[in-house]
Parts: structure tokens; C-alpha cells; sequence
């Protein structure tokens, strides 16, 4: 079976880990996906949430590292940044070049929007499991486009919706499991096929 045959959802941290080269297995995961690998889908969430994370790193590198503020005095003004025009424009840059042309504008991984039945899912994960609002968005719309295999380095979120979806709806990997996690979904496909 060819691997690209199953859908998979990238979770923000996914993207960070590209961005900052912090991460070897995800970035290894993105050449596969630039090579057409994988079928890939996320949301445009994802990306409201990088434009927010690389905010909150500019402004905390900038008042560290040139105004020399303590770590508390940065968290206590991360959500009051005054970021520059110039520090905008740098992060615009790094999402073009790093995510926007390579995948985005190629249509290696498709970015998909919230719709009503996305955000009543989404409620109803907020309700029933122990996570953040912001995993519940991005777990609905996985669970919205049957992907096959949700991939996320956030071990917490993997484990708590490991234990709400069946392995036969949605599969949680982190990005060094995901061939792994692969190759077990295609066995059990495969044997489900046997049986019926």
C-alpha cells in the first residue's frame, strides 16, 4: 500500500518544529511531504497560531537579548507586545519561505477552514476531554475529514485523544512514530479487509 494513500493532520507544534529547526524527526516528516509522501491537510488555525507563537518568540528574543528584561518581566508583557513594523515583516517572511511556498502554495498540504459542524464538534471535545481550546479546533477538524493519523509532539494531547478515538477512526502519532504508525494502520486495514 502506498503510504500517501492515508490522510494525515498536522498539529501547530509540527510547523514550529520546521520553523526552528528544533526537530529532526519533523523535519525529516516535512521532506517527505515536499516529495509527495503523505496527503497531508491542517488549518488555517495552525497558522494563526505560528503567527502568534513566532510573535511571542520575537518579542521575548528582543527583550531579553537587547533590553535585557527578566524572563518575568517578559512573561508578564508577552500578551502586550509592541512589536515593530520590521519585526511583523520578519515573521511574514519566515511563514512565506518556510511554509506558504513550499507546501501551502503547492498544494502539498491543504489548509482547511473551520465550518458550523467543525465548531460543534469542537465544542463537544472542549466538553468531554481535558484539553485546550485551541486542540479541540484542531482535533475537530481532523476528526471532520476522517484523516487517518493526527501528528502532534504534544504527548498530553496524544494521550488523551488516544484514549477517546478508536484506533479504526484516528491514529496519534508524534513525527519520529509516524511511519511506524503507518504501517500498523495499513496491517490493520488490511486484516479488517480479511474479515469482511
Amino acid at each position: 500500500m502506498k503510504k500517501g494513500k492515508f490522510l494525515l493532520y498536522l498539529d501547530t507544534n509540527i510547523f514550529l518544529d520546521l520553523i526552528r529547526n528544533r526537530n529532526d524527526d519533523s523535519v525529516e516528516l516535512f521532506r517527505k511531504i515536499r516529495r509527495g509522501v503523505y496527503n497531508t491537510v491542517t488549518s488555517f488555525f495552525t497558522l494563526l497560531e505560528i503567527i502568534e507563537d513566532e510573535q511571542k518568540r520575537v518579542f521575548a528574543e528582543r527583550e531579553i537579548m537587547v533590553r535585557k528584561r527578566s524572563f518575568d518581566e517578559v512573561r508578564t508583557g508577552i500578551y502586550e507586545r509592541d512589536l515593530r513594523e520590521p519585526e511583523l515583516e520578519s515573521i511574514k517572511i519566515i511563514l512565506e519561505k518556510g511554509i506558504y511556498k513550499p507546501f501551502v502554495d503547492t498544494q502539498k498540504i491543504k489548509v482547511v477552514y473551520l465550518d458550523d459542524a467543525g465548531w460543534d464538534r469542537a465544542y463537544e471535545l472542549q466538553s468531554e476531554l481535558n484539553i485546550s481550546a485551541s486542540d479541540s479546533i484542531h482535533l475537530s477538524i481532523a476528526d471532520i475529514l476522517d484523516c487517518d493519523i493526527f501528528v502532534t509532539n504534544d504527548s498530553q494531547l496524544r494521550t488523551v485523544a488516544s484514549k477517546f478515538f478508536e484506533p479504526s477512526k484516528m491514529i496519534f502519532a508524534s513525527s519520529s512514530e509516524t511511519d511506524e504508525k503507518i504501517s500498523a494502520l495499513e496491517k490493520i486495514r488490511k486484516e479488517s479487509k480479511k474479515e469482511g
